[in-house]
């Protein structure tokens, strides 16, 4: 009886560590990884230790009014991965400022990052995440326009794109906010 009790038990434990290890083999493994934070700075430190195992984002989105979410694939190497910056304001001047900042160091907007987040006090804050490859061929310029007059708007984009920048992304916080870009010679 003792014997079977014995064995019975040493199988439960060694099916569980095989269990175990399973599970986390596979969280190891998996093609698709989800960060979610209200914090933009837990976020980055997510984004860096994510990517430095070769993940490389797909796309982000607000999943409340304070809280952000982004999703990653394998599909960069550990030794050569791609590197992010997360930007986040709430003044148009600041984030033009930084788009261009960031440009300049072989970064580019990732468009479908763009998200307005609620904040406890003080207008919604501008999120956007900006990429670097771990080759850089190609730089970028931005233009921010921001503005609450839709006719306004139109004027502006018409006079950025005669200037060869093209819309990227948009959002919206009580004003809209277009990013453009254009492609410049690189310099890295």
């Amino acid at each position: 009886m003792k014997k079977s009790i014995f064995a019975s038990a040493l199988l439960l434990l060694v099916t569980c560590g095989i269990c175990f290890g399973q599970a986390k083999k596979s969280e190891e493994d998996l093609q698709y990884k989800l960060l979610a934070t209200t914090k933009t700075s837990t976020m980055q430190k997510e984004l860096d230790e994510t990517a430095a195992k070769g993940y490389r984002i797909l796309v982000g989105s607000p999943t409340s009014e304070s809280e952000m979410a982004i999703f990653l694939s394998r599909e960069a190497s550990a030794e050569e991965p791609y590197k992010y910056k997360l930007l986040a304001t709430t003044r148009t001047g600041t984030m033009q400022k930084e788009l261009n900042d960031m440009a300049a160091d072989g970064y580019r907007l990732l468009p479908r990052t763009m998200i307005a987040k609620k904040q406890l006090i003080g207008p919604p804050e501008i999120v956007v995440v900006m990429e670097r490859p771990p080759v850089v061929t190609k730089q970028y310029d931005y233009k921010l326009l921001a503005t609450n007059l839709t006719g306004t708007l139109q004027k502006e984009v018409t006079e950025a794109e005669a200037a060869g920048y093209v819309i990227v992304g948009m959002v919206s916080r009580g004003e809209h906010m277009v990013i453009m870009e254009r492609e410049m010679d690189s310099k890295l």
